[in-house]
């Protein structure tokens, strides 16, 4: 039986002791996360659909990234975290932390999917992303589209 990446996350994060606000903040931190992939995705999908404007795109990406680091770094070492501690040992880490990984990827690819079925809409969010990205209103997470 496959266990899904948000199972996981949400069975170690709320023990049958976990009072509002701790769910709160895993909501919180579950939404920073999907903003994080959410961005990446959208990045990869204006590279591939405007190729020509592919350092553009990954400059703004990357002053983006660099105002973000201690939240990104953060938001990895939380997730390492979260599978530590949904794992026996080690070697039991070691394997989840890979498998999950994987699903992480596997999921911004299919975000990436639908952005580029959606071409009309994928160029207009493209043509805003690398002004967005350099926009303190980029500070914002939870935004439901650029």
């Amino acid at each position: 039986m496959k266990i899904s990446l948000i199972a996981v996350v949400y069975a170690a994060l709320l023990s049958p002791f976990a009072m509002a606000a701790e769910r709160s903040y895993n909501t919180d931190l579950a939404t920073l996360y999907n903003e994080y992939q959410r961005v990446w995705a959208l990045r990869d999908a204006c590279v591939e659909h405007q190729p020509a404007r592919r350092d553009e795109f990954r400059g703004a990406y990357q002053d983006w990234m660099n105002r973000h680091v201690r939240i990104v770094d953060d938001l990895d070492n939380r997730f390492a975290a979260i599978i530590k501690r949904a794992s026996k040992d080690q070697a039991e880490y070691s394997r989840n932390y890979g498998k999950y990984q994987s699903e992480v990827v596997q999921l911004r690819e299919d975000s990436k999917k639908v952005m580029l079925a959606n071409k009309d809409k994928l160029g207009k969010e493209c043509n805003e992303f690398t002004a967005w990205l350099r926009h303190p209103k980029s500070d914002k997470i939870g935004r439901a589209h650029v």
